[in-house]
């Protein structure tokens, strides 16, 4: 009984080694076929691509978070995105995204960033979106609505 146990014992320590070699092997030999360079001209035309696959699947908000201005650095995709909103759709058809553009450009270590980037009116001003900013702006415009704000006791929160 002893002796069956000595060989089970050392029957799978023998298959371990075997086996590790092997995947060592492998993995040294598929790395430099997985990790095809690219550059912005190259991943502009497959965007374009899925940008196409998703318009074609009537996906208008997916399709407008990926037509946002991209930044290639090494092999860090990031997007430029313009709210929170726009992020939230990103982070939902990011492993999508991520698997489609690993297998078009043949390269399987890129990776998928996000950054929100505050966007500005034309002339170098931040863009009024609530009622409090609109006044702001009109006040700094025209000091009398100063004056007629404390006249009437007029507030912006309602």
């Amino acid at each position: 009984m002893t002796e069956a146990r000595k060989i089970v014992q050392e029957k799978p320590q023998a298959e371990v080694q075997i086996a590790e070699p092997k995947k060592e092997e492998e993995k040294v030999s598929l790395n430099p076929k997985l990790a095809e360079e690219f550059d912005e001209q190259k991943l502009n035309s497959v965007l374009q691509e899925i940008i196409g696959q998703y318009r074609d699947q009537h996906k208008n908000l997916e399709t407008t978070v990926l037509k946002q201005p991209v930044i290639l650095s090494g092999e860090t995709i990031t997007f430029q995105l313009n709210g929170e909103i726009q992020q939230d759709i990103f982070h939902k058809i990011k492993p999508e995204v991520f698997q489609l553009l690993r297998r078009k450009l043949n390269n399987y270590s890129i990776h998928l960033e996000s950054v929100i980037v505050e966007e500005e009116a034309g002339d170098g001003k931040k863009k009024l979106y609530t009622s409090t900013d609109k006044l702001q702006y009109l006040k700094e415009k025209s000091p009398a609505l100063v004056e007629l704000q404390k006249r009437f006791g007029l507030e912006t929160d309602f």
